[in-house]
């Protein structure tokens, strides 16, 4: 037996809107698509991210949305674990008519930037500590390798900050 959430309608959502209720929209797109357009007062907490559960009042309504609806029923299945009031937003963005807010790109870093520039950083200094010593340049970038590899499969960015507001 799965945990209980309800789908919403365009109409359902901005009827909560309207009337001011007590709700936090969570969109699960990658950064870079939010930045290009959300709903107003969404927040970005991009779904593969999810170490854990996002940070939330329980008794907030929470409405998630994704890109055309197939990532937004398992993020609110799992939000829906520890939350009674969850919502999802049937059919994504691809089904939202109302106003958007957009973001000037490349206003701030995604997760996913940092996370490449941080690495890149990284390697490049194992090339100098190389030179140095070749045993330290070898155990450093192995070092490195073997922690991406392992972030990587346990589906965690460990050197990104991810926002929450």
């Amino acid at each position: 037996m799965g945990t209980m959430f309800t789908d919403l309608t365009y109409q359902e959502l901005q009827s909560m809107l309207s009337k001011r209720e007590n709700v936090k929209i969570i969109d699960v797109r990658t950064a870079k698509s939010f930045d290009r357009g959300h709903i107003k007062g969404a927040i970005n907490i991009p779904y593969p991210l999810w170490s854990k559960i996002p940070r939330v009042s329980r008794e907030e309504a929470v409405v998630i949305i994704c890109y055309v609806g197939t990532v937004s029923p398992r993020a609110s299945e799992r939000l829906a674990e520890s939350h009674a009031k969850v919502y999802n937003f049937k059919g994504g963005m691809a089904q939202w008519q109302g106003d958007i807010e957009t973001e000037i790109i490349g206003s701030k870093w995604s997760a996913e930037r940092i996370n490449n520039l941080v690495l890149g950083l990284l390697l490049l200094l194992s090339l100098p500590i190389s030179f140095i010593s070749p045993w330290w340049g070898i155990g450093f970038s192995s070092s490195i390798a073997l922690g991406v590899t392992l972030f990587g499969v346990l589906n965690y960015i460990s050197l990104a900050i991810c926002h929450m507001s």
